[in-house]
């Protein structure tokens, strides 16, 4: 069976990362989101904090941080957002090499477009939608919560544009978007593991359908043996 890898990309707010989470629940597969950060800094001898500063953000000249030593990711003297986004784009490829998983962030649609069985999906809702949610996740009011769902949602946009060259949110990045404003988190998962199920249900048809797959059983006809 072919692997399934399904990145997500989110708006702030929006409960990607918990439907992330929900989805390789349910199909029992890795999620990687966070363990991008440590494991990364493991392989990097990086610390964890100036990795998490760096995360999913695009360099900026007028903050130009870079590591205190060279590491075989990008060499010395590259900012720290590039040393991330380089080693985290490996890791990204080894975890999708290694069979189907989850990935939230980090640009892996773009990172991942040369894998034959990725699946790209957007989650995003409303801005009065997000806010609340925002305002209830870290109890705050609708003004703070406001600043923190636009501030986040700046930050996405500007690192995925800047190291893809695509537009964050755009339709014609992702192969699937959808609104979680109408629909509970699990609802959601759900209609991605179903197309992923559909998915494989098609994989297994071309399997059985193929030139090579109905080879043997062209030559029992030829030769006139019956089955059995």
């Amino acid at each position: 069976m072919k692997k399934i890898v399904i990145s997500i990309g989110r708006e702030f707010g929006s409960g990607g990362r918990r439907i992330g989470e929900l989805l390789a629940e349910e199909l029992e597969i890795p999620c990687y989101d966070r363990h991008l950060i440590e494991e990364a800094a493991s392989c990097s001898g990086i610390e964890t904090k100036e990795l998490e500063d760096a995360d999913e953000m695009k360099a900026n000249r007028l903050l130009f941080k870079v590591p205190a030593k060279a590491n075989p990711f990008t060499g010395y003297g590259k900012p720290m957002n590039d040393t991330l986004f380089a080693i985290q784009s490996r890791l990204i490829k080894k975890y999708a090499d290694k069979g189907s998983c989850v990935i939230v962030g980090r640009c892996a649609d773009k990172v991942l477009e040369d894998c034959d069985g990725l699946i790209s999906v957007f989650i995003y809702a409303p801005l009065q939608s997000r806010v609340q949610e925002v305002g209830k996740r870290y109890e705050t009011d609708d003004e703070e919560a406001l600043y923190l769902v636009r501030q986040a949602d700046k930050i996405r946009r500007n690192y995925y544009n800047y190291y893809t060259k695509k537009k964050w949110g755009d339709r014609s990045s992702y192969d699937l978007m959808i609104d979680s404003s109408h629909f509970s988190e699990r609802e959601v998962a759900a209609m991605i593991r179903a197309l992923v199920e559909e998915r494989k249900a098609v994989w297994e048809e071309e399997k059985f359908s193929s030139p090579d797959t109905a080879e043997p059983q062209e030559q029992c006809r030829k030769s006139g043996r019956a089955d059995g």
